[in-house]
């Protein structure tokens, strides 16, 4: 159980980051349907004896709702029995204006001053302490938008971070500039814009970990390709798989997809292509495997048996037909 915080001023009736109106709840009940409907399905539990009188705005901006809440001494718990119910995995930043908040998963616990940030799965039991008054944003995104950075991600979950320097502090300056220019930016835009926002926030993580430096980085680095070699292998059938798609997927340049293959002495199209050449090459070692030769290779993305067999050959220096027969099953 966490320690009791020392109380703090009363909370202001003015969001100081979002355009929209502050909503006042002033029952346990109010606050937890509304949680609930604008997050997840949370249990809260008043503590002390002051006032119970909880402020929160919303807005949505392309993949990113933003919360700006201030709160009244509370816990609020996402059990294990809550969190298996969960369709869709979040991550959630939560970032201190001021007050604190103390946040805690996966036996870790993180207490947040103003000017740190923290991260928390939704997908797994956390819970969240906050003291009288304490006013934070909340930033909630999708799993799948940040999925290159979930091995960075899942180390560093309820920790204590820093915006005050480095690429934080560029996501912090990027957030407000979001959040002042959504409403004029397009749908589109606005979701390019807040996937890079939270990539920038992302990026930071691996100058925390283990102090920082470039060997964490070159970590986070080989975290994102292993997502992404996991993504080819899943979708050797996608004939349009190549660079750009990948690019586009993981919402990175070319130039970065380049530098993270290079590291294997490889480009994104020689990996798709011998992934897909091996996949059919064990297929075609598989006496159980009936399929003719231009359907494994149509199944697996080319889109002509000629390249294909031109490819096969290339590569294992033996054709298609002639490497099948050999692994044939005896009459």
């Amino acid at each position: 159980m966490s320690a009791p915080m020392p109380k703090s001023a009363a909370p202001a009736l003015k969001p100081t980051w979002l355009s929209t109106p502050l909503r006042r709840f002033d029952t346990r009940g109010a606050w937890a349907d509304s949680i609930s409907e604008h997050f997840v399905p949370l249990e809260v539990e008043a503590r002390g004896n002051g006032t119970f009188r909880n402020l929160a705005a919303n807005e949505m901006l392309g993949c990113l709702q933003i919360s700006e809440l201030v709160t009244a001494a509370q816990r609020v718990r996402r059990t294990r029995v809550l969190a298996s119910r969960a369709e869709n995995a979040q991550y959630k930043f939560s970032v201190q204006l001021s007050g604190r908040t103390q946040i805690e998963q996966d036996g870790r616990s993180a207490l947040l001053d103003p000017g740190d940030w923290g991260i928390y799965d939704t997908s797994r039991p956390y819970e969240v302490c906050e003291e009288p008054g304490a006013h934070f944003l909340v930033l909630q995104v999708p799993a799948h938008v940040l999925s290159v950075w979930e091995p960075c991600i899942q180390s560093q979950l309820a920790r204590r971070l820093g915006s005050e320097h480095g690429s934080a502090r560029v996501a912090m300056d990027a957030l407000r500039a979001l959040v002042s220019q959504g409403p004029a930016l397009g749908s589109e835009l606005a979701f390019e814009v807040s996937s890079t926002v939270m990539r920038l926030f992302a990026l930071s993580l691996g100058e925390h970990a283990d102090g920082g430096g470039a060997s964490s980085l070159e970590e986070v680095r080989q975290g994102q390709l292993r997502v992404i070699l996991r993504h080819v292998q899943e979708h050797l059938h996608d004939s349009g798989m190549n660079a750009d798609t990948l690019a586009q997927r993981f919402r990175m340049s070319r130039r970065y997809l380049y530098k993270l293959f290079s590291a294997r002495g490889l480009t994104p199209a020689d990996y798709i292509l011998g992934a897909r050449l091996e996949r059919c090459r064990d297929l075609l070692a598989d006496p159980a495997c009936t399929r003719q030769i231009g359907e494994l290779a149509y199944a697996h993305g080319f889109i002509d048996t000629s390249v294909f067999s031109h490819a096969f050959r290339r590569r294992f220096e033996v054709s298609p037909s002639e490497w099948r027969a050999r692994h044939a099953r005896p009459a």
